[in-house]
């Protein structure tokens, strides 16, 4: 689904969103989970490592690896991570992604990472390969595989992967699902 905003719709969100302080905190931890070299900046070396680790732990062949490294490079761009992307300019960037008009499109392209098969849907198993590439403990993967997971027939389709990522970049509500979008607050 496409969330579209009008203008002042996005600038009271805006505004709201940098003060809230569950959202400053996820966002953050958005931010770690993608900084896998753990340098303190996003660049291109977090995304060669994320596109490595896909390929080694998913096991993923050459077409799904070169597929995986073309994603993540438009994904970069999406973000606006050019040289480098330090916490502040990355959550000042994720104000302008979450109040525009098409915020599922980098959730579309993760989508697609996280479903190597191919098959439309993320299976448990794809979600704990996800978990265990970007460092999150994969002892969580179950419970947010869970939350996400809206209509409990033990896949998450694409729409329902959008939905949660939208909301994570969007939602203010510490009990909304979709903060369990990329491992646990």
């Amino acid at each position: 689904p496409e969330f579209i905003l009008c203008e002042s719709t996005r600038g009271t969100m805006a505004s709201e969103l940098t003060k809230n302080e569950f959202w400053v905190k996820k966002m953050t931890a958005r931010f770690h989970a993608m900084d896998l070299n753990k340098d303190g900046v996003l660049t291109k070396a977090d995304f060669d490592i994320f596109t490595e680790r896909n390929t080694k732990i998913g096991k993923l062949n050459d077409a799904q690896a070169e597929r995986n490294w073309k994603l993540h490079a438009e994904i970069m761009s999406d973000f606006g991570i050019g040289s480098e992307l330090t916490l502040a300019e990355f959550i000042e960037a994720l104000v302008t992604y979450a109040t525009g008009d098409h915020p599922s499109i980098v959730a579309n392209k993760l989508f697609d990472t996280i479903d190597t098969d191919g098959d439309g849907v993320i299976s448990y198993s794809e979600w704990a390969v996800y978990f265990e590439i970007i460092g999150i403990d994969v002892k969580h993967a179950r419970s947010c595989f869970d939350a996400l997971d809206a209509n409990k027939d033990g896949e998450i389709s694409r729409s329902e992967f959008v939905d949660a990522n939208v909301n994570f970049f969007r939602s203010t509500d510490e009990n909304h699902p979709s903060r369990f979008a990329y491992g646990p607050i």
